[in-house]
């Protein structure tokens, strides 16, 4: 059997999660040139920042365990480019997600062309900062370009899974010789998998509710190679960079020992409190909150104390408040993009994805970027695919491969192996990678919806300013001073989250007088949690002590929401 912990071909987190092993996956050989290894994206990256160099500054944000640079580009204009708004997105955090770079890749090119000449775009970077890091495990995202085929998780440190003394010495192996690791089924009584009687190519558990009986157990391809009955427990790596950030971490597992284990995670956590600018966050990975947003509701926690609380435990759900925000990001999402089909979502373990918004406060937005459309339906087939149907996900896929890219499909096919003798052993499934990734020829057309969306994102961000400024005498030397703190940006300034867990900035509002002045009554500093977007103001009064003429000056100001400044005279208005 296999360990629990190295289920990675195709579908991972994707066939498994609706009871069915990975039936294997990657897109085309032939046609992989489209998508970039470390080396040619390295490269990519700095023909685009070298196009523009007054729009994007390259930085190392880190390097891997394998010794691979992680980047980190930074989109806008102007010396105070670090002091403004901004979004941060982060793409190929999971491993074999390598769409997620070829997205941000193509989001890079579509700003550097069309800045200078796309009057709205151009006015987004004027005023935001886009902070882009392409490919957060690169040593993972690797494996797409080598062979044999094969989807890992982890990044390059050694690690002894199955605590044997020995690191790395028993991961999956290429036996039918094809170049690529599928799957291998066992005939054995005591497995738990048997044929769909649909679609013999895929399995499913046993009902024994229905009287079923296991014929299979499945297992990754390889070979015992320490002889403990277990098969591909040790492989090379050490971190899932995706599950190696610390809301509902699981310790020891693939996600490594503790959080922030891995210099990648942390660095990432390092850039939070380097750029308090950042508002917003969008993540290009399997966890998806965009075709079906997150939903906030209040969750009883530990002993019936709430959840976000220290009684309570950590939350499950956010915070009911920013429902709303998640909703309509949603639905501009599907209309930008013309998707309908929710996709399979991976489980929040450890994802930095869950971890921006419950632990830094952000809103943080995710999509996988491409997942498999909807097949034609089978109408000579009795069993449909619908929710009601324990393989629907996996028959999905393998009808829509089959159509589409049969070549993607591997054949269960006998082997001899050495390991079960006497047993019926078949290697087979979908290809590493074809779950996760488009054909190399639907690229352009899947980044392009993308880009449009991180732009979209941009433009939502808040914008603090001041409105209706009114000065009124109250006496002899006396006036009072009213004016309008104003979001005009659609996010608000703050997210329900953000004001629990109190990392992001609030805004802070000061009244700054002169020699010959005082503030009788309101405060010269005060801090405002949260202003609401599409112009939600909050009002704010102050008595002030000067001569008539003399002039004090009106600030607002968030890294989050960007600062304004109003020179406002002591002067009654007509």
């Amino acid at each position: 059997m296999t360990s629990p912990r190295h289920l990675v071909a195709a579908g991972a987190f994707l066939g498994l999660a609706f009871g069915a092993p990975p039936v294997a996956a990657q897109t085309l050989r032939p046609s992989t040139a489209p998508y970039h290894s470390h080396q040619q994206l390295t490269a990519a990256i700095d023909s685009i920042v070298r196009s523009k160099p007054q729009l994007f500054q390259l930085t190392e944000l880190t390097k891997s365990a394998g010794g691979r640079s992680v980047a980190l580009i930074r989109v806008g204009v102007g010396a105070n480019a670090d002091a403004r708004p901004a979004v941060l997105m982060i793409a190929n955090a999971y491993g074999p997600h390598v769409v997620g770079s070829e997205i941000a890749l193509r989001t890079l090119r579509d700003m550097a062309a069309k800045y200078g000449t796309d009057t709205a775009l151009t006015s987004l970077l004027n005023r935001n900062t886009v902070y882009v890091i392409p490919r957060l495990n690169p040593d993972a995202a690797e494996a797409f370009f080598q062979s044999p085929l094969y989807e890992r998780t982890r990044n390059a440190l050694k690690y002894d899974d199955d605590k044997d003394g020995i690191a790395d010495e028993d991961g999956p192996t290429d036996m039918n010789g094809d170049g690529v690791i599928t799957m291998m089924r066992i005939t054995d009584p005591t497995g738990t998998w048997i044929a769909d009687s649909t679609d013999p190519a895929l399995l499913r558990r046993a009902d024994s509710r229905k009287g079923e009986s296991g014929k299979y157990r499945v297992v990754i391809e390889g070979r015992d190679m320490d002889k403990d009955g277990l098969i591909g427990e040790d492989p090379a790596g050490g971190i899932d960079i995706n599950k190696n950030f610390a809301n509902n971490f699981e310790f020891f597992k693939e996600g490594g020992d503790f959080p922030f284990a891995s210099d990648e995670a942390r660095a990432v956590a390092e850039l939070f409190q380097a750029k308090p600018g950042i508002t917003a966050v969008y993540v290009v990975g399997p966890q998806d909150n965009l075709m079906k947003p997150w939903e906030g509701r209040t969750v009883p926690g530990i002993g019936g104390n709430p959840q976000g609380t220290s009684a309570g435990g950590p939350l499950t759900a956010i915070l009911p408040g920013d429902s709303p925000w998640f909703a309509e990001m949603g639905r501009r999402f599907r209309t930008l993009t013309g998707y309908t089909r929710v996709p399979p979502n991976a489980e929040a373990n450890g994802d930095v994805l869950s971890w921006a918004y419950y632990h830094m406060g952000r809103f943080a937005f995710g999509s996988r970027g491409w997942w498999i459309p909807d097949a034609p339906a089978d109408t000579a087939r009795s069993r449909r695919v619908d929710g009601t149907d324990p393989i629907g996900e996996e028959r999905n896929a393998y009808r829509w491969l089959k159509a589409n890219a049969p070549d993607q499909i591997v054949a269960w096919t006998a082997i001899q192996h050495p390991d079960f003798p006497g047993k019926v052993v078949e290697v087979g499934g979908i290809k590493p990678f074809a779950l996760l990734n488009p054909p190399a020829a639907q690229l352009d057309a899947v980044t392009a919806k993308q880009s449009t969306f991180v732009r979209e994102l941009v433009a939502a961000l808040p914008q603090v300013a001041l409105r209706d400024i009114r000065v009124e005498s109250a006496g002899a030397r006396v006036f009072r001073i009213t004016a309008q703190v104003v979001n005009n940006g659609y996010l608000p300034t703050n997210s329900a989250i953000g004001a629990q867990v109190r990392w992001t900035r609030r805004v802070r509002v000061d009244l700054e007088t002169g020699k010959g002045q005082s503030i009788v009554s309101g405060r010269n500093m005060q801090l405002l949690t949260s202003v609401d977007g599409s112009g939600g103001n909050t009002e704010l009064t102050w008595l002030v002590v000067g001569d008539p003429g003399s002039t004090v000056t009106l600030k607002a100001a968030t890294p989050v929401a960007g600062a304004v400044s109003e020179t406002i005279t002591l002067r009654a208005r007509p």
